[in-house]
This record gives structure tokens, C-alpha cells and sequence, in this order.
């Protein structure tokens, strides 16, 4: 009987472990998966980022000096509006930029928020089945103990 109880005792070692294991690696991989979607995100938006605020800073100086070279009200006015434009959109882009990593960092939370809370239930899932069998163990062990008794006289 006490190796059916050693035996009940290691089984619910391995399983423990087991259950403790696969959950860790299943949390570990939802992790991966959703930093690697954030990583993609975040790399195609500073690409078009990148290349739109190039190309508005370009614009901004284009305008800068047909400003300065301009003769014209007319001329000075057309510059002015270009320049206008580009300034504003540049000021959107930045403040698209800033809303966009925003975003970003709350997806990067809620994910790890997620993993978080679903680490705690596996533990506390692992946990009920320990208590479960180490109670199965104990009644077990009861049993024993009554019939050694049962048997002694």
C-alpha cells in the first residue's frame, strides 16, 4: 500500500509538472506570437513614416525657398499656402505617429495582461489538481491505516 501511495505521490508530481510545463509554454508562445505581430506593425508604420516625413521635409524646403525667391505677391502667397500645407501635414503625420504607438503599446499590454491572468489560472487550475490528489492520497492513506488496524486485532 505505501508504494500505491509513493506511486499516487510521483504521479501527481509529474503531472503537476507536466500541467505547469505545457501552460508555460503555451503562454510563452502567445507572447512570441503577438510581439512578433507588433514588431511587423510597428516596422511597416516607421517605413511609411519614415518615407512620408522625408518627403514632407522636402516639401517644406522646396517651399522655404520659393519663398524666399519669390517676387510676387502671387508667387509669395502660392509658397506660403505650400508651405502651409506641408507644415500641417507633417504636424498630422507626427501626431498619427504618436496615436499609432499608442495603439501599439496597448495591444503590447492587454497581451501581456492576457498572458498574466492566463498564468494565473493554469497555476491556480494546477494547484486545485495537487489539492485534489494529494486529498485522494490522504484518503487513501486513511483507508491503509484502518485496515492495518482492522488487521492488527
Amino acid at each position: 500500500m505505501k508504494k500505491i501511495l509513493l506511486s499516487a505521490a510521483v504521479v501527481t508530481a509529474i503531472a503537476f509538472t507536466a500541467c505547469k510545463n505545457e501552460t508555460k509554454n503555451e503562454i510563452s508562445d502567445e507572447i512570441d506570437n503577438v510581439q512578433e505581430q507588433l514588431d511587423e506593425q510597428l516596422d511597416e508604420l516607421s517605413e511609411v513614416a519614415t518615407e512620408s516625413v522625408e518627403s514632407l521635409e522636402a516639401i517644406i524646403k522646396e517651399a522655404e525657398e520659393e519663398l524666399a525667391k519669390a517676387e510676387t505677391v502671387d508667387a509669395k502667397q502660392a509658397a506660403t499656402k505650400k508651405l502651409n500645407e506641408a507644415k500641417a501635414a507633417l504636424a498630422t503625420l507626427k501626431g498619427e505617429a504618436i496615436s499609432t504607438a499608442n495603439e501599439v503599446k496597448e495591444e503590447a499590454t492587454k497581451a501581456a495582461n492576457n498572458a498574466a491572468n492566463k498564468a494565473k489560472e493554469a497555476a491556480k487550475k494546477a494547484e486545485e489538481k495537487v489539492e485534489k490528489v494529494e486529498a485522494e492520497i490522504k484518503d487513501a492513506k486513511d483507508l491503509v491505516d484502518e485496515k492495518v488496524k482492522k488487521s492488527r486485532f
